[in-house]
């Protein structure tokens, strides 16, 4: 789906803002970064996709980034690692899978990996989901 003037217009800051959540520092990751705000890239993607108020409970966007969020999804990586997926997966966003590199492709693979072991997790969010999946496959 194209992104038009009624859907949503989220960035990574506005939904953190909105679902009154701070961007992710962990000291059990040391000198290390998460790769936190690379999956809200993705998730805010999808998102921008549909239409304003396909999600209408309260806290929704709370619930959202909390899955995304949490421990179990924590990825700590060097920050030179961090910045080359957060580059794969702006690409992907940008041109799609045609126009990455082989070293880009292994980070969106593995990310799609991951998205297919924690989808069935993620309940009452199936047009995100799709939109999602637009996205990665």
């Amino acid at each position: 789906m194209a992104q038009s003037a009624n859907n949503y217009q989220f960035t990574v800051e506005s939904l953190l803002d909105i679902a009154d959540v701070r961007r992710r520092k962990l000291d059990k990751c040391g000198p290390d970064d998460t790769d936190h705000v690379v999956e809200l890239q993705l998730v805010v993607a999808a998102l921008n996709t549909l239409p304003e108020r396909t999600y209408r409970r309260k806290g929704w966007e709370t619930e959202l980034v909390d899955f995304f969020n949490h421990d179990l999804n924590l990825q700590c990586l060097k920050r030179e690692m961090n910045q080359e997926k957060g580059q794969a997966v702006r690409k992907l966003i940008r041109r799609g899978i045609k126009g990455l590199t082989s070293t880009e492709k292994k980070w969106i693979n593995k990310i799609r990996r991951r998205w297919n072991r924690i989808e069935r997790d993620l309940q009452n969010f199936a047009k995100f989901k799709e939109a999602l999946k637009d996205i990665l496959f």
